[in-house]
């Protein structure tokens, strides 16, 4: 192979490696990092009704989008600067007896997960027969190929309800300190006379 051909050839494979990180580090086509009014904005083109939360940690929640085949609700969460850092997705809650439907949900997260950040760490860590613990995240598959990101699927127990849940976090923007701009617009908190 000449010389020219494999320059060509490294130059295509870094290209199409910034591309793969590239579509790793959003959501729906809107980037970790961007501020709310971007988030909701991009979601109201795709013709998605957003609702909006107030208080600390707020979210941007629609509550229901087309996870490929999947309907879901999905929280975009946001950190103290107003930047968008993390999504989770959740199905309906089902009852016990249509338990299978949640698992079912569950593995189609996981595969669409896989074909966005890779080969999951390992195989399922639970099943329909597994002893499920109530109120926590009994974690399906997590992914730690993309290092800037935490990413997992889980099944989740509340009361004789069950659902599926997907969760993927930045964690530079997870940890990421208050902006001074953002402090010194918060700071007046009492009347001034």
């Amino acid at each position: 192979m000449s010389k020219f051909g494999i320059v060509i050839t490294f130059l295509i494979l870094v290209l199409s490696l910034h591309v793969q990180a590239q579509s790793q580090n959003n959501f729906a086509g809107i980037p970790f990092g961007s501020s709310r009014e971007t988030v909701i904005e991009e979601m109201m083109k795709k013709g998605y009704e957003p609702y909006g939360q107030t208080g600390v940690g707020e979210r941007v929640v629609i509550p229901v989008y087309m996870f490929g085949e999947l309907p879901v609700q999905v929280d975009f969460i946001f950190n103290k600067n107003d930047k968008f850092y993390a999504f989770e997705i959740r199905t309906g809650r089902v009852e016990r007896a249509r338990l299978s439907k949640t698992f079912e949900a569950v593995a189609y997260m996981s595969d669409q997960f896989t074909m966005k950040y890779g080969k999951a760490s390992g195989a399922p860590a639970i099943n329909e027969t597994s002893s499920l613990k109530e109120n926590v995240h009994n974690l399906y598959q997590e992914w730690f190929s993309v290092k800037a990101l935490d990413a997992y699927t889980a099944v989740i127990q509340k009361g004789n309800r069950y659902y599926a849940v997907g969760s993927v976090t930045h964690r530079q923007l997870a940890t990421e300190t208050e902006s001074t701009k953002r402090v010194r617009e918060k700071a007046p908190e009492a009347a001034a006379f």
